[in-house]
């Protein structure tokens, strides 16, 4: 059986492009600086919406309760940024094919979702360090494999898939050239 008809890849690959590298991401929690920033402004809703409802409810226990709708969209936006990225790992798989990237994703509120990106010579590949390393290829800096142990063997294996699908020069034979 060829691995374009390996279950689950009907349709999605060529009849003749073969998978070089399959794998998913590291699906531990990570909290950086980054993941911080984007959390808060949700500690600074929470800690102001606790607050307000402290304060409202010495003079009215309603009035307080509406400050129940604040509190839940600030517990939103702090947890979301550093529980949603190792979630979506969780639910994504990577694959290297002798033409193409593939990042597949499956998760309850989009379903499944399949970017692929082509890799020739031109494609720009970056190595991230990190405990494990990140590749990261395409038009944007979200497209890659992100976290993957084998990502020294996946950067060669994309480095070789570049070089073979580079634009191969003219070859001229000399005893056919006018003089």
């Amino acid at each position: 059986m060829s691995e374009a008809s390996a279950p689950g890849w009907q349709g999605i690959l060529a009849s003749d492009e073969r998978i070089l590298w399959q794998g998913q991401p590291d699906r531990r929690l990570r909290i950086g600086v980054g993941e911080l920033r984007r959390a808060a402004p949700g500690l600074f809703f929470v800690a102001f919406s606790l607050f307000w409802m402290y304060n409202a409810a010495r003079s009215s226990v309603p009035f307080a309760l509406f400050g129940l709708i604040f509190l839940v969209i600030g517990l939103r936006k702090l947890v979301e940024p550093l529980l949603l990225p190792a979630y979506l790992r969780s639910r994504s798989w990577y694959t290297l094919t002798d033409r193409r990237a593939i990042v597949a994703t499956d998760t309850p509120v989009q379903g499944r979702r399949l970017i692929s990106y082509p890799i020739d010579a031109a494609t720009p590949v970056e190595m991230v360090d990190g405990d494990p390393p990140s590749i990261l290829f395409g038009p944007d800096a979200d497209a890659g494999f992100r976290f993957i142990p084998e990502a020294e063997h996946v950067l060669g294996l994309l480095r070789e898939l570049q070089r073979s699908n580079a634009p191969r020069p003219e070859t001229t034979d000399p005893e056919t050239q006018p003089e």
